[in-house]
Formats: C-alpha cells, structure tokens, sequence
C-alpha cells in the first residue's frame, strides 16, 4: 500500500468526511473512541477515503498508530492471512514510530525478519509480540492463532500505552475467507475480531461490501452495536464535474458543455467518473453528444465499467450454471422492477425457488440488488443497469451489436440531452416556527412540479408532524436544517438534515408520520441525519380532474 498511491491528487472535496473521522486519535488516547462502520454503494469513494484518513494519520498526527489493512481472500490458510496480518501491523508500527514511510512500500517479510527489524528498531514490545506469535504458530492451534494476530493492536496498546486506528477495507472478504478456510467445523472464526473492535482504545475505521456488512454486523452478530455508522453519498455535481475536469485538464483535453452534462449519468459515483474521463481521453476526446454516447456504450460492454461489474458478479455467483438464471433474473429487474418477482418467476427460469431465493442473496451481498423487509429491487445505477441489458442480450438473446447498442441507447437517447430529475434544496434556519417555512417551501415548490393538490395537503401533515419531533429532540440555533424537495418517477419526496447525528424517531413517530406518506426513511450521514418522506403521486395524477 503505497503513500503516492494514498496521496491522490484527484481526491475530491471529501474535507467532510475526513473532518468526521480526525478526532478519532485523540478520542482513541483517552478511551472514549468507537469504531466506525462505513458504508456506501459500490465505486462511491470508501477505499480513497480510508487511504485518506489513514495518510492524514500516518503524516500529520502522534496520537495514536495508524494501521491499513484490506483483506484477502486469495491467502490458501489461516497461517497464511495470520502472519500477513500481524507482520503489516508490526511493519506499520515501526514505519510510523520510526518515520520511515518507505518501510510501507516494502513486501511483507517473514516473522524472523520482523523480529529482527523490532529488535534492531529498539521496539522491545514489538519483539515480544512477535516471540509470542511464533510460539501460538509452533503450538499448531489455528484458532488461537488467528486470535492472537487480529488482537495485535490491543497487545501493542497494553505493552505501550499508545492506542492504535485499525483501518480495514474489503472487510467484507474476511467471512469469505473463513468459509473457505473453517478450522475443524468452525468457520464464523472472524468475530474474533469483536474484542479488538469494541475496545476504545482501538478503534476500527471498516468499510467494504454494504450488504455484506450489514449482515455480518447486524444480522449475523450484534458488532454493529460497538460502531457509529456513516453512509459515503456520491459526489454533488459540482464536484463530479471538478473531478472530471482535473482528470481530462492535464491531457489538455477541451471539454464541451454537452460532456458536462453527461457525467449527471454517474449519479456523483468517482469510480464511474474517472472510468468514463479515462475512456475519452483513450478516444482522444469526444465533439458531438453521438461520440458520448459511443464511448459509454463501449463502456458498459467491454470498457472498465464492464469488467469492474463482472468481477463483482463472477466472484460471488461462482457455480457457473447458476449465472444464466442470474442475469436473466437481473435482467427482469431492470426492466420490470419489482413486479419481476412474479409467482411463476421459477419456472420462467428453469430453476427451483430455492435457487432463486439464494441467487437473490448473493446478489444482495455483491451490492446489485437491494432489499427492504418485504420487497427487493434492483439498485438505482443506471451504469449497472446498462451493463446488464447489454450482457442479457449478447449472451442470451444472441443479438448482434448493433441492435445491443440501439436497444441500450436507442435512437431518441442519443439526441436528446440527459433528462435530469427536477429538484429545489434550501437551508432555513434551526429556530421556533421553522416547520412554518418548511410548509410554506413545500407548497410553493410543490405547486411549481404541478404535484396535485392531493399530495400536498398530506405531505404538508407529514412535514408538520416531523419538526414536532424534531424542535423536541434538536437543539436550537444548530447549523440548521437542509430541505430538498424532489420529484422522480411520478414520487415526490422531501428530504430534512439536521444537523444531529444522534437525532432518532421512535417507531409510534414513523407510524404517525406514515399515515400521510407512502414511505419514511432516516439514515445518519456525514452531516447529521437525513429523514425523507416520499408520497406516490401516480394516484393523485390519475383522480386528478
């Protein structure tokens, strides 16, 4: 893990986040840390940030050692992924107490040479641990010895009083790892990592796959209970177009207004942005919204943004004859949404349902589908979404090229600029009668998206009811409130920031809310708590006179 590869010149406007997490040494020395749990879509930034953070920690604090780590599954053992992982830490440590950042560049070495580097950097604690490892090592109990390597920064907080920042990506994998891999019958051996985890003066900075994440921390075991969580959103278009901008600037690319306008496509997602910004400086750039279009095309079908997706799916739907019925199932969900999920789907697919409950899991875990209580979609990325039409039609229609391209992009897309999803946000001061200019905002922009009245009415109740829970539980005089009124796919939604992180609404407040809506959904953020309620207008519109 390279720090030129940390200090990436395209890191755009995340100062937010990494605000979030720069107290975290010093809250880690006084033993008043927790964990934290981010999580994202895929392609949404998590990786740059944790190398972020982890270079801010590295070059510019003393607080507490810094240690990156992104898990593997390729390790053939348990011996294997026990040395690698308490040989980074060791290494790390002695980079950072040292200052020698170039020991991180270094290839892992094996525990005598990490012995030896301990003993000749004067860090006697570091040699102990390291005796101590070969010792668990030549008593051949694997469970002891992957606990005594995932334990690492809580004996090195013991031995020296220096607490330690434990920054793991892919996380993720480390369930994947120990299927593979059980010791005897065992192979949940991964929460072993719990006790390091909740220990304050060791905080873990987790991210990797949200669904397999989510199910791991909150399903499977309660380890989520020890974490703050925060959701990595996608950039805002104005960053998304910085971001392009710089990758395409130095190329001495000229970029067109019609370029500017496509990146809205990306949905703020940086790894689709660069894939696309490297895709049109290969072409040697693009004059006409035709050529865009091309090379998104090429894209989604053979470019980066393809294989990326295809790594993902080829990785978790591993049994080749399960994949047809995947694709075909994703395929039906892109273009059907949830009304795919039809009684006969088995049948349509030629596979039992107990196929197809498991082909949903695994794609919930690979991040292409999400699921609520009760229902499941695919998720909202069109560049996904392309991908899988272009695939169900080469590899099981059998289409040619061209009618994959037209049926992808057709014809009426190709000249017609990007529609974009009207919306009007606003920031209104955190003080008494707020809910008053919220109402008010509500109607007027309502009015405005010609929502019915018989949306408005409701959503103004519900908008009334959710500041009588927030002036209860939100101090005043706060940073204020962030308002955002949409209007998508015939559903009007409103959303509310505060600024409170801690910020929660029992369940009698979502039901009362609910009586006027069709859907209420809180979630913590980098900003504080996001709360949006969203009304079906589709009804309205059709009694409408």
């Amino acid at each position: 893990m390279s720090l030129r590869a940390i200090a990436s010149k395209n890191f755009i406007d995340r100062n937010n986040e990494l605000e979030a997490f720069m107290n975290i040494p010093e809250e880690a020395r006084t033993g008043d840390s927790s964990g934290v749990l981010l999580s994202g879509r895929n392609g949404a930034g998590k990786t740059e940030l944790l190398r972020r953070i982890f270079d801010q920690f590295f070059n510019h604090r003393n607080d507490a050692i810094p240690f990156f780590y992104t898990v593997k599954t390729a390790f053939t053992s348990v011996e294997n992924f026990s040395k690698d992982y308490l040989c980074s830490f060791v290494l790390q440590c002695i980079a950072f107490l040292k200052k020698k950042p170039s020991m991180i560049d270094a290839c892992v070495y094996s525990p005598e040479d990490v012995t030896l580097l301990a003993r000749e950097s004067g860090l006697q604690w570091a040699v102990d641990i390291m005796n101590d490892y070969l010792q668990v090592k030549n008593s051949g109990d694997h469970l002891k010895l992957f606990s005594f390597a995932v334990s690492a920064p809580y004996l090195s907080f013991v031995s020296t009083g220096t607490p330690v920042v434990v920054i793991l990506d892919d996380f993720q994998k480390i369930k994947r790892f120990c299927e593979i891999n059980p010791i005897g019958d065992y192979n949940n051996y991964w929460t072993l990592f719990e006790n390091s985890v909740k220990f304050r003066h060791t905080p873990h900075i987790i991210s990797g796959s949200q669904a397999g994440l989510n199910m791991m921390f909150f399903e499977e075991t309660l380890m989520g209970e020890h974490l703050e969580l925060l959701n990595l959103q996608g950039l805002g278009r104005n960053d998304s177009i910085k971001l392009f901008l710089s990758l395409c600037g130095p190329h001495g690319m000229n970029v067109s207004a019609e370029v500017l306008d496509f990146i809205d496509l990306f949905d703020g997602n940086p790894f689709y942005i660069r894939s696309f910004a490297q895709a049109v400086r290969q072409a040697g750039g693009a004059s006409s919204e035709d050529e865009l279009w091309s090379i998104y095309f090429s894209e989604i079908t053979k470019g980066k943004m393809y294989k990326y997706w295809m790594s993902i799916l080829k990785n978790c739907i591993s049994r080749f004859s399960m994949r047809k019925p995947a694709l075909a199932l994703l395929y039906q969900l892109s273009g059907n949404g949830r009304d795919a999920l039809s009684p006969d789907l088995s049948q349509k697919l030629s596979v039992t349902e107990d196929d197809i409950e498991q082909i949903m899991n695994i794609l919930h875990s690979a991040g292409a589908v999400e699921t609520g209580f009760t229902d499941i979609g695919l998720v909202d990325d069109k560049v996904l979404i392309d991908v899988v039409r272009g695939l169900y039609l080469r590899e099981i229609e059998k289409e040619p090229w061209d009618k994959v391209k037209d049926a992808i992009i057709g014809h009426e897309r190709r000249h017609v600029q990007i529609e974009k999803t009207p919306f009007f946000d606003m920031t209104i001061p955190s003080e008494p009668g707020a809910e008053v200019v919220a109402v008010r905002a509500l109607e007027h922009i309502a009015r405005n998206f010609n929502v019915p009245p018989e949306t408005i009415g409701p959503l103004q109740v519900a908008l009334v009811e959710l500041f009588a829970d927030i002036s209860e539980n939100a101090a005043f005089g706060s940073d204020g409130y962030y308002l955002k009124f949409k209007l998508k796919d015939n559903a009007f939604s409103a959303e509310v920031v505060v600024p409170q992180k801690d910020f929660d609404l029992s369940e009698n407040d979502i039901d009362r809310i609910k009586a006027h809506l069709d859907e209420v959904k809180t979630e913590k953020i980098m900003s504080g708590t996001r709360i949006t309620l969203l009304r079906d207008i589709s009804k309205d519109l059709a009694s409408a006179p």
